[in-house]
């Protein structure tokens, strides 16, 4: 059997896992060249940002009786899913902005009062 049939087959099964981890993430699959082992790319799409992940076509297979395996794919898409989504860091408030509340922090402690009191003390 090849592997474009093996992922066909186990669709369901690759369905399932994609959304247990998020509703919204889109992915496709592609046949890897052939290797030593069977492999196949997952392409995963969130929000604009892309990511790709390389499975076993073994492992998927065995992931439709062994809960185990099930739960490695899972753990691997998963792992590249919050990379994707960690990587993309936008600053909102911008870096002018952010030195200009810095600059006004300092200068605000400059002008407070202490707390206790420093008289001398009395002999």
């Amino acid at each position: 059997m090849t592997g474009r049939e093996v992922i066909k087959e186990n669709d369901a099964i690759l369905r399932g896992i994609v959304r247990s981890i998020d509703k919204n993430l889109d992915y496709s699959t592609v046949e890897a060249p052939q290797a030593e082992t069977p492999r196949f790319t997952v392409q995963l799409s969130l929000r604009g940002r892309r990511a790709t992940v390389s499975l076993a076509l073994d492992d998927l297979i065995a992931a439709a009786q062994d809960v185990v395996r099930r739960n490695a794919i899972r753990q691997k898409i998963k792992s590249v899913h919050d990379h994707m989504m960690d990587t993309h860091v936008v600053d909102v408030m911008g870096n002018k902005t952010a030195r200009m509340l810095k600059e006004s922090a300092a200068s605000q402690e400059a002008f407070q009062k202490p707390s206790f009191n420093r008289r001398s003390p009395r002999r």
